[in-house]
């Protein structure tokens, strides 16, 4: 490794997780620093046959890390050492207040920081791996609401596989909940929108709200939202005389391109048509 190397890392934090992608090159010890977060998840996207890692007991030991394996930071966080070849990363860690309310729903509280859990193979934490590098990386545009929906899931499932945590009755939201629910999601629909702020003011907390929300509505809450915004962004290009940059900000959207994509896929046709429509009908 040459002295001059950076180490490749995007991170992404919200109130209540972190990212990090990091791409590295094979490096021995005092390196590279690296170390997992206390309780985090990670899918290695490469794989590692003899990486030297120092676990929660203070030894060092050798290590295989599977391609596309998920590993779980555990309490004590696990250093990493050495490894023998470039590696991709994405680790996703959740506040402590937010492990917690999933494990204790799950009935598992006393792991809600995990355990040193490595090397399996789980498709569902991989898809959510693969759309949050992207994320990170600036590929897509993915909001907080979004990221932190597809954490929950992460973690549910860890606490599934390895930690016997249970799934308890979903019901869907009583109609005091959902019009609240509404009601904020329509006053924050240009604005920044949290799944906690939605879960607070359905009195819920977000693990559980994400789950109702979507047995109410038949989609999750970033996806409810998404839709809400691209009907403002319709409604003010259809009546309006006014940019489509303007709309997509109005409407809450801050990647332009990523707009138009889901506003074609939403209506068929480009924010600019529609806006043409308007010019046209008062000509």
């Amino acid at each position: 490794m040459t002295k001059d190397f950076k180490p490749d890392v995007a991170r992404r934090q919200g109130a209540r997780f972190q990212l990090s992608h990091c791409v590295l090159p094979a490096w021995r010890a005092a390196e590279i620093e690296s170390i997992s977060a206390r309780g985090s998840i990670a899918l290695a996207f490469t794989g590692q046959s003899k990486a030297v890692v120092r676990a929660s007991d203070g030894h060092a030991r050798l290590r295989a890390v599977p391609p596309l394996s998920v590993g779980l930071g555990g309490d004590v966080p696990i250093a990493w050492l050495e490894t023998e070849s470039a590696s991709d990363i994405l680790e996703m860690t959740g506040s402590e207040e937010l492990r917690r309310q999933i494990a204790r729903e799950m009935g598992v509280e006393s792991y809600a920081h995990l355990d040193d859990v490595h090397g399996w193979h789980d498709p569902i934490i991989q898809a959510i791996a693969t759309r949050l590098r992207a994320a990170v990386r600036g590929r897509i545009s993915v909001s907080d609401l979004e990221v932190e929906t597809l954490i929950c899931a992460a973690y549910a499932q860890s606490l599934r596989r390895h930690f016997g945590g249970r799934d308890a009755m979903v019901k869907a939201l009583d109609a005091r909940r959902r019009q609240r629910v509404l009601e904020m999601v329509l006053a924050k629909a240009g604005g920044p929108l949290s799944l906690e702020l939605l879960a607070e003011v359905a009195a819920l907390s977000p693990f559980h709200f994400a789950r109702s929300f979507a047995v109410t509505f038949g989609m999750p809450p970033h996806q409810f939202v998404t839709i809400v915004r691209l009907e403002r962004a319709f409604e003010l290009l259809r009546t309006s005389p006014v940019s489509v940059s303007h709309a997509a900000a109005a409407a809450g959207f801050v990647n332009l391109h990523h707009f138009r994509q889901l506003f074609r896929r939403q209506y068929g046709a480009q924010p600019s048509e529609v806006a043409r429509l308007l010019i046209n009908d008062r000509r």
